[in-house]
């Protein structure tokens, strides 16, 4: 299968499953050699094979794609419309870059353990989704949306991030998205959802 068929398909399907099946393991059921209960990176060490691991650069693709997504779903079809510019120009390329210095930190033989954790943000909380260890299913980076509504300036997003390097304690601001005197709908909310 050619590279850039691989690299699609793996994108679909995290995005569809928003990080429940693993990469590793798509390509494993592919070629046969999957082990239930056994990650990818685990059936190289112990058999030798060669079954394609993602390089860097397509895993930090693979959860951007995911987090790109997950973040419109968090703000919903009543409020992705009016701040979409911002969120494009502003917002996503923080997070991007985040989870690509993320990516680049971690040895060659741990960044495949880097996922989107299945617990993502719903409702009126600020989490919109975590990135954690799969093989100890810590937290590593964490990225919140909060409404705020300073006095007399109407309502603003605040889209932040926690690391685990501080203990998750520090609000590391990515922007602040203006969105107006009125109200805010909740969040994840359909244009067919009442107020």
């Amino acid at each position: 299968m050619p590279n850039w068929l691989k690299k699609s398909f793996v994108v679909f399907i995290s995005i569809i499953t928003f990080g429940m099946v693993s990469p590793q393991d798509l390509f494993a059921n592919e070629t046969g050699d999957s082990q239930q209960g056994t990650s990818i990176s685990e059936n190289d060490k112990q058999t030798g094979s060669d079954l394609p691991l993602l390089d860097k650069e397509t895993s930090a693709e693979l959860l951007i794609s995911q987090a790109r997504e997950i973040t419109t779903a968090k703000l919903g079809e009543r409020i992705m419309p009016r701040i979409e510019s911002d969120i494009q120009s502003e917002v996503l390329p923080k997070m991007e870059e985040m989870i690509t210095e993320l990516i680049y930190t971690y040895s060659d033989d741990e960044y495949s353990e880097l996922m989107i954790s299945p617990a993502i943000g719903k409702g009126e909380g600020e989490r919109i989704f975590h990135i954690i260890d799969a093989k100890t299913n810590d937290d590593v980076l964490c990225f919140h949306v909060r409404k705020d509504r300073p006095p007399l300036e109407g309502y603003t997003f605040n889209f932040h991030y926690h690391t685990a390097e501080d203990g998750f304690e520090t609000h590391h601001e990515i922007a602040d998205v203006y969105w107006g005197k009125d109200t805010p709908a909740k969040f994840g909310s359909t244009s067919s959802n009442l107020h």
